[in-house]
C-alpha cells in the first residue's frame, strides 16, 4: 500500500508541472524499481530482481503484444 501511494504521488507531481505522460510512465516506473531494490536490500536473504530500464521494459511489453507467427 505505501509504494502505491508514494508512486501515485509522483505521478500526481509529475502532471501537475506539465510533464509528459510518457514521461510519467517513465519516473514511475523507475520510482518502483528503486523502491523494489530497497526493499530487496533490507532482506539480505532474498534474491533480488535484476534492474530493467524503462525502454526494455516497453520493448518486452510490445512483443507480448504482438501476434504469435
Amino acid at each position: 500500500m505505501n509504494v502505491i501511494v508514494r508512486v501515485a504521488c509522483v505521478t500526481i507531481c509529475l502532471l501537475s508541472f506539465g510533464c509528459s505522460s510518457e514521461m510519467a510512465k517513465r519516473s514511475a516506473y523507475e520510482s518502483l524499481q528503486n523502491m523494489e531494490q530497497m526493499d530487496c536490500q533490507k532482506n539480505p536473504g532474498s534474491r533480488c530482481p535484476e534492474k530493467q530500464n524503462y525502454d526494455d521494459y516497453q520493448r518486452s511489453l510490445n512483443k507480448r503484444s504482438e501476434p504469435a507467427k
